[in-house]
C-alpha cells in the first residue's frame, strides 16, 4: 500500500537535493513506525471494510481515540460566584489538554459551607461569620488561580486520589505555616508579658514593706455547684479552605467529561473495585417543615420534619406525591394563619409556630392521609433533632421546649415516649450530642429496632473520620455526609464505604447555601447512598438536584440498569457491656443491696 512518508518527502520542496529528501523520508518512516501508525492503519482499514460503517471518518475517529495520550489538567481558573442565599461562593473551571487541544472540561459552582452556628445565633456573631465566609471565598479563588493551578498542571483528573492528595497537602502546608506563625506570636507575647510582670512585682515589693496582707473575707452560706458545660471545640478553618472541595469536585466532573461517561458512573468507578451494572436511586428525604430553637413557638426539639417515600417506589412516582403533601401543608397553614404562615425559608420549608413536636408530626400525617396515601406504608416520616443546637451550656441541659430544660436521662425518655406514639418515623438525626455517648447508646438500644439512629454533627468531617476507629461505645445506623470545605471526593467516598460496611445508611445532604450545580445528585447515586436530603421540593437549587435524579433514573431505566431499593432493615444497636467491677467493689455492692432488719 502507498505510504505517506514518500508523499511527505516529495512534497517538501522540489529544490531540495536527493540526499536531503532521502533523510526526510527516513525520519518520517521512523516517526510513524515508532508510533505504530502503519500497523494500526492497516488494522482499522481491514476491520472497517468488513464492518461497513455509514460514517467512515467517525469510525476512524473512534478507533484512534483509544490510542490518544492521557488527557491532563492544563489550567485551573476560579472566580467568585453566588449561592441560593446570595452569599459568595467559588466557581471553578478546569481546562484539560485533550487530543492536542485545550478544552474546558468542567465548570463547578460549589455551595457555601454549612455554618456551624445555630439558627438562633446573635446578629453580631452572624455578621462575623459572613465576613469570614467572604474572606474565605476570596482566598480560595486566589489559591485556585495560583498555587493549585501550578501544582495540578500535568495531572490526570481521573486520578482522583492523586488530585485530592495534592490539594490536601497544600492546605496542610498552609496550616503548618499558620501554626508556626501563631506559636511565634504567642512566644513573643509571653516574653513581653514576663518582662512586664517582673517590673510590677519589684514595684509592689518596694511599696508593700511593713504592710500586712488582707485576709480574704469568707461569706456564709452553702457553695453553689456550677453545672455549666464547656463549649465544644470546633475546628478552625483557614481562609481558602473551600478551595479543597471545589477543586476535588471539578476534577471529578472533568474526568467524567473526558471519558464521555455520566458523573455518577465515574463516581461509582471510584467507590467500587468494579463499577456495578445495576444501580439504585437514593430515596429523597424531603423537608416539609422547619422548626427548632430559632422558630416561633415553644417547641425546640425538632429542627426539620421530613417525609420519605416507601422503599422501591420509583422517583417519577414519589415526587408528584411529595409535591402533593407539600402543597397540602401550605394550604393548611394558609387556612389557619393567613399568608404569613405559608412563607418559606432558605431551603424552601414552611416555618409555622409549634408549641409541641406532635403538631408537626400530626400535620405531616394528615397531609399524607389527605393525599390518599397510608402513613407508615406509602410514606414515612423523618426528623432532624439537631441536639447540639438546643443544648444550654450554662445549664448543662437540653431545652426541648422553651423554659423546660432537661438532662440527658430525661431526653432519652422523651424520645422513647414520642417515637413510641409515632411508629411511622423511620429516621432520627442527632437526638443527642455525641458527648452523651452512654445516653446515645441507651436511646439507640430502645428505638433502633423501629428507626435509623443517624449521626450528623456527631461525626467529624470525612478527612478526620476516615482515620478514626469505629468503637462500640458510640454506634449509629446512619450518617449524614455533605460536600463542602475540606471534604474531598476521595475522603467522602472512603468514609461512605467505611460506614456502609458497618451497616450504616448513607445520607448525602445539600448545604444550606446550595447552588444549582447537580454534582451532589450524581455523587449520591455513585456511592449508593440510601437517601438524598435535599431540603424542600421548591426553589431552583433544590429542584435542580431532584430533576437530575429523575434524569439519572431515566438513563438507568433505559439501559436496563435500574434496581429498586430494598426494604428498610433497622439493625439493633446494643450498648457495650458495663465494665467489670474492680476488686473490692463487689463486696460493697453486696452490702448496698442487703435488706435492712426492721
Amino acid at each position: 500500500m502507498a505510504f505517506s512518508p514518500t508523499t511527505i518527502a516529495t512534497q517538501t520542496t522540489s529544490a531540495r537535493d536527493p540526499r536531503e529528501l532521502y533523510e526526510i523520508k527516513q525520519k518520517a518512516v521512523k516517526y510513524y513506525n515508532d508510533n505504530g501508525v502503519p500497523n494500526k492503519m492497516e488494522d482499522v482499514l481491514n476491520t472497517m471494510f468488513y464492518d461497513n460503517p455509514n460514517d467512515v471518518f467517525g469510525y476512524l475517529a473512534n478507533y484512534f481515540e483509544k490510542f490518544a495520550t492521557t488527557s491532563t489538567i492544563s489550567k485551573v481558573k476560579a472566580r467568585e460566584a453566588y449561592d441560593s442565599k446570595g452569599q459568595a461562593t467559588v466557581q471553578t473551571e478546569v481546562f484539560c489538554t485533550v487530543k492536542n487541544n485545550l478544552r474546558l472540561s468542567a465548570t463547578v459552582v460549589s455551595p457555601s459551607p454549612n455554618s456551624h452556628l445555630p439558627d438562633n445565633t446573635k446578629p453580631e456573631d452572624r455578621e462575623a461569620d459572613d465576613t469570614e465566609r467572604q474572606n474565605s471565598v476570596t482566598a480560595a479563588v486566589n489559591i485556585l488561580n495560583t498555587d493549585l493551578n501550578n501544582r495540578l498542571t500535568g495531572l490526570d483528573p481521573a486520578q482522583q486520589q492523586e488530585v485530592d492528595d495534592v490539594v490536601s497537602k497544600f492546605y496542610a502546608e498552609l496550616q503548618t505555616a499558620e501554626e508556626e506563625r501563631l506559636a511565634k506570636e504567642a512566644e513573643a507575647a509571653a516574653t513581653e508579658e514576663g518582662s512586664t510582670k517582673d517590673v510590677e512585682t519589684a514595684s509592689q515589693a518596694s511599696g508593700s514593706k511593713g504592710k500586712q496582707p488582707k485576709s480574704a473575707s469568707k461569706k456564709g452560706g452553702k457553695s453553689q455547684m456550677s453545672v455549666a458545660v464547656p463549649m465544644e471545640p470546633t475546628e478552625k478553618f483557614l481562609p481558602g479552605a473551600s478551595a479543597v472541595n471545589a477543586m476535588s469536585r471539578a476534577a471529578s466532573v472533568a474526568a467524567a467529561h473526558i471519558q464521555q461517561i455520566p458523573v455518577f458512573q465515574h463516581i461509582a468507578g471510584l467507590r467500587f473495585t468494579e463499577a456495578p451494572f445495576e444501580m439504585t436511586i437514593p430515596s429523597p428525604m424531603v423537608t416539609i417543615i422547619q422548626s427548632g430553637r430559632a422558630a416561633l413557638g415553644k417547641s425546640n426539639c425538632v429542627k426539620e420534619f421530613m417525609v420519605v417515600p416507601k422503599p422501591g417506589m420509583p422517583l417519577s412516582q414519589s415526587l408528584p406525591l411529595i409535591q402533593k403533601i407539600y402543597n397540602y401543608v401550605g394550604k393548611s397553614l394558609f387556612t389557619k394563619s393567613g399568608v404569613a404562615a405559608k412563607l418559606t425559608n432558605d431551603i424552601g420549608a414552611f416555618c409555622p409556630t409549634f408549641d409541641r413536636p406532635e403538631q408537626g408530626l400530626d400535620l405531616l400525617q394528615e397531609a399524607i392521609t389527605q393525599s390518599e396515601l397510608t402513613v407508615g406504608e406509602d410514606f414515612f416520616l423523618a426528623i432532624n433533632c439537631a441536639a447540639y443546637e438546643i443544648f444550654d451550656y450554662e445549664k448543662g441541659k437540653y431545652e426541648l421546649l422553651t423554659g423546660q430544660a432537661k438532662v440527658a436521662d430525661d431526653v432519652v425518655e422523651f424520645w422513647v415516649e414520642l417515637l413510641g406514639r409515632y411508629p411511622s418515623v423511620i429516621a432520627v438525626i442527632d437526638p443527642l450530642r455525641k458527648q452523651e455517648k452512654e445516653h446515645w447508646m441507651r436511646l439507640s438500644d430502645r428505638i433502633s429496632d423501629q428507626c435509623f439512629v443517624v449521626g450528623s454533627h456527631t461525626y467529624a468531617r470525612p478527612g478526620l473520620l476516615k482515620e478514626e476507629e469505629l468503637t462500640p461505645d458510640f454506634v449509629t445506623s446512619g450518617i449524614v455526609l455533605s460536600l463542602d470545605r475540606l471534604n474531598t471526593v476521595s475522603d467522602t467516598i472512603q468514609v461512605a464505604k467505611k460506614l456502609q460496611d458497618a451497616d450504616n445508611q448513607v445520607i448525602m445532604s445539600c448545604c444550606y447555601g446550595e447552588t444549582t450545580d447537580t454534582f451532589l445528585a450524581d455523587f449520591a447515586v455513585g456511592v449508593k447512598a440510601r437517601f438524598l436530603k435535599v431540603g424542600a421540593p421548591a426553589r431552583g437549587e433544590r429542584t435542580a438536584q431532584i430533576n437530575r435524579l429523575l434524569q439519572i433514573e431515566g438513563m438507568l431505566e433505559m439501559s436496563g440498569r435500574l434496581a429498586a431499593q430494598g426494604e428498610f432493615k433497622f439493625p439493633h444497636i446494643t450498648p457495650p457491656p458495663l465494665p467489670e467491677p474492680e476488686e473490692g467493689e463487689e463486696d460493697v455492692a453486696k452490702k448496698d443491696v442487703t435488706p435492712r432488719k426492721k
